[in-house]
């Protein structure tokens, strides 16, 4: 018995976190020992622990993955999260982690007395105390005992409901425990239905006469139907009528019921008036029970032919590191009367898996389809036993890919919600075509299916690797012109053409009013953005935002004139002549990169990471490219760079600052001070971690440069708000500009359309991962080379050999 375990997912937050920003990882940890977070906690204990740290740690982590839900009053993190985060606290610094428990009590004695109480709880579960959570469980029980208000009573059982939940005390084995769980599940209906395992009984007499005298006892009527087709029976709950036997509920509909086959352990349902539960094989006798302990028995006739004991036989074949999750499968399969054996799966090469038994009578043999079978048969390189088509893999988890035919993928059953142990559309969709398969029914032919997701891929990839014989090159390219050669160049692509249009297409009456709509400085940030989302719908005309005629991505640059400048706080820093884009990367011409192949030509991603391409968070075109991480950006730049024949790169943070700060070191691109409705970022201060600067929180990007009056001194557009941008060097050390696989943060500038006024100064200096990818980053790109390509350059280019200078 523990504190709730955490998920994969939370797993993966906490890390996620600690690469991408440690400073908030030291208060993350210290506030997981409480349940909630107020902002007068989050303050006080930054104050407290770590005295002079900058305020806008408490932003940052107010904002931060491991918050699982969000107002203005408080936010909670993920439970699983807070959970790792204390854990590492209570191990390694059991002195500051009583520190910590004692500060967090202090802080929040204005609570309520049960929700103390369920801080408390929490505690002494990660504590492993089993006499303190025992006795805490009993006073929760007492407690709603005692209290005299019906209404309290209810919101008491909602609120133990949700603590037991969270210690995972619900089925510890304490008998205050179970008697809280069955009260809660009378009183709140089908809001708690009870855990499978669970029992019916009734509830003691003290406790029954505290249940709420509002409910609305139900009554239920219930038919059996036996279905031939799939040989099981079919219940069907109805509205009974005046002479109508009937299931006497103790609560309003839904209300919750238990219901077992002869024979069988059963389940709880959710039931109400036209609720069907399928029942499989069919059985003659079915036991029901309300979750008050009441019971009933149904006696049905089933056709003279029908055999309810004669099950069909299943043997689920598994690996060893997956035997407990093939027993709880075989567990369910017994609630649905299915007689399932389990076999662990031969390894060995060669052999093959019975579909009969000793004696000879057939058998149907499903195979547990998971992660770890899925890795087995990697290994082994396709030589894992086969077995004939009387098999089949049985897939938990959708997730996981198929193997190829042969290794019983001839058929493949997926099964969801399983887990829950109520009736779901999967679940019943599911029953039906398992008993397809037990009798033997073929599915239907799929010679028309799609090819699978990434078989391109894979097949360029084999095409790459220098030992792919001939025969089987010239069956890779047949199978790319069958389902589709992606590869640039390879294909036809159509261009209507115009032979004397002119430089610039005449805008539409539309585009023109929308673009001098941007123009006038009292458009409000909401019309700006309908603006943006408008032009991308009818062809943002804007130089820059796009393509070019050859459909590569289209620069507008912006000449930064060398020389000397204000960098940081007052120092010196001299520069020669650079370029820098007017906007950063759009969506529309990022994608250019991603249908060319970019993500799988390995001369981009030299000495670089190569993830799999995501989209962006906001997939209007004319918006800033996010959900990029820096090798992503960096791999970009050299695929523009040997197309445009230029170099064409990341800037560094010197040219980022100069661009955004002119000559004289401007706090903001316009100017020394924050003016409402240049930029696309939090003005409001909703949750008071700054100072209120505006009306305006938009909560996602806009269209790049429809802040035409947030532009800096040359005319360069969203270097303040909208998206944070990467810059080519790391953040601790600023002269590091070549690209590396050490994971050594990088650095960040601008400010995003989340950040505060202190965040989207130019001088703003942010460190980030170069990995993980969010919907706050993008990128603009920079040049020092003269736009006329030189000769040098294009030859490199050409034959593949840099992409860049020497930073990349």
């Amino acid at each position: 018995m523990s504190w709730q375990q955490p998920t994969r997912s939370e797993i993966d937050v906490v890390a996620n976190v600690r690469r991408r920003t440690p400073e908030i990882v030291p208060l993350a940890r210290v506030l997981a020992a409480a349940t909630r977070i107020e902002p007068l906690l989050l303050r006080n204990a930054r104050r407290h622990f770590f005295p002079g740290s900058a305020s806008e740690i408490e932003y940052f982590l107010w904002f931060s993955p491991l918050v699982a839900s969000r107002s203005s009053s408080e936010v909670v993190f993920h439970a699983g999260a807070a959970r790792l985060l204390l854990h590492r606290l209570w191990r390694h610094q059991r002195e500051r982690f009583d520190e910590v428990v004692e500060f967090v009590r202090a802080q929040t004695r204005h609570w309520q007395p049960e929700d103390r109480l369920e801080q408390d709880l929490r505690l002494a579960a990660l504590r492993g105390d089993h006499d303190e959570l025992r006795s805490g469980v009993e006073d929760m029980l007492k407690r709603l005992y005692e209290e005299s208000d019906e209404q309290a009573r209810i919101r008491l059982a909602r609120w133990g409901v949700r603590a037991l939940a969270t210690i995972g005390a619900a089925g510890a084995g304490f008998d205050a425990a179970r008697l809280l769980t069955r009260f809660a599940a009378v009183s709140l209906g089908s809001t708690t239905p009870l855990p499978a395992g669970c029992a019916p009984e009734l509830l003691p007499g003290w406790l029954a006469e505290r249940l709420p005298a509002s409910l609305r006892p139900a009554r239920l009527s219930v038919e059996a139907r036996y279905d031939p087709d799939t040989r099981a029976q079919v219940l069907h709950f109805v509205a009974p009528g005046e002479q109508d036997d009937a299931i006497d509920l103790p609560t309003p509909l839904p209300a919750t019921l238990h219901i077992a086959a002869d024979g069988q352990q059963g389940g709880w349902y959710m039931v109400r008036n036209g609720t069907r539960v399928q029942l499989a094989p069919a059985s003659r006798r079915i036991a029901l029970a309300t979750i008050t302990g009441q019971r009933y028995e149904l006696l049905v006739d089933l056709p003279p032919d029908e055999e309810p004991s004669g099950a069909a036989r299943i043997v689920l074949s598994h690996l060893p590191e997956d035997a407990e999750q093939a027993r709880a499968v075989a567990r369910w399969l017994g609630t649905r009367g299915h007689l399932v054996q389990l076999r662990p799966e031969a390894t060995t090469a060669g052999t093959h898996e019975s579909t009969s038994d000793e004696s000879g009578q057939p058998i149907h043999l499903l195979r547990l389809w998971t992660s770890a079978a899925c890795r087995r048969l990697q290994e082994s390189r396709g030589e894992l036993p086969l077995a004939d088509t009387r098999s089949a893999l049985l897939r938990v988890d959708p997730a996981v890919e198929l193997p190829q035919a042969g290794y019983g993928a001839e058929r493949v059953l997926d099964v969801r919600g399983w887990r829950d142990g109520q009736p779901s559309e999967e679940v019943g969709d599911f029953l039906h075509q398992l008993a397809a398969w037990l009798a033997g029914e073929t599915p239907p032919p799929d010679d028309e299916r799609d090819p699978p997701v990434g078989e391109a891929e894979r097949l360029l990839a084999e095409l790459e690797n220098p030992q792919t014989p001939t025969p089987r090159r010239l069956e890779i390219g047949d199978r790319l012109a069958e389902i589709g050669d992606p590869r640039r160049g390879v294909g036809v692509r159509e261009f209507v053409v115009e032979e004397e249009s002119p430089a610039e297409p005449p805008l539409s009456d539309e585009a023109s009013e929308l673009l001098a709509e941007l123009e006038i400085s009292q458009t409000p940030p909401p019309r700006r953005l309908a603006i943006g989302d408008r032009l991308a719908e009818i062809g943002d005309p804007r130089r820059g935002v796009g393509l070019d005629a050859r459909g590569l991505p289209e620069i507008d640059w912006v000449d930064i004139p060398g020389g000397e400048f204000v960098y940081q706080e007052g120092k010196k820093r001299t520069l020669p002549t650079f370029r820098i884009a007017r906007y950063p990367v759009t969506n529309v011409q990022y994608q250019t990169f991603v249908d060319a192949g970019g993500y799988r030509a390995e001369r981009w991603w030299r000495d670089l990471r190569r993830p799999q391409p995501e989209p962006s968070h906001w997939p209007q075109g004319n918006r800033p490219r996010t959900d990029v991480d820096w090798y992503e950006a960096v791999a970009f730049t050299r695929w523009l760079s040997a197309q445009l024949r230029y170099e064409v790169r990341l800037p560094t943070e010197e040219e980022w600052e100069r661009a955004a700060r002119g000559h004289d070191g401007r706090q903001y691109p316009w100017g020394a001070e924050y003016e409402s409705g240049r930029a696309n970022i939090d003005e409001t201060d909703r949750f008071g971690f700054g100072e209120k600067v505006g009306e305006w929180f938009l909560e996602q990007t806009t269209a790049v440069g429809v802040y035409p009056h947030g532009a800096s001194a040359e005319g360069v557009l969203d270097l303040s708000g909208n998206v944070w941008e990467w810059c080519l060097n790391q953040y601790d050390e600023p002269k590091r500009i070549q690209p590396d696989m050490s994971g050594q943060a990088r650095l960040l500038r601008g400010g995003s359309w989340l950040s505060l006024t202190a965040a989207a100064r130019a001088s703003r200096r942010l460190r980030d991962d170069p990995a993980p990818r969010n919907h706050l980053v993008g990128f603009r790109l920079v040049s020092s080379a003269h736009i006329a390509a030189s000769a040098k350059f294009a030859g490199i280019a050409d034959h593949g050999l840099r992409y860049a200078t020497a930073g990349l």
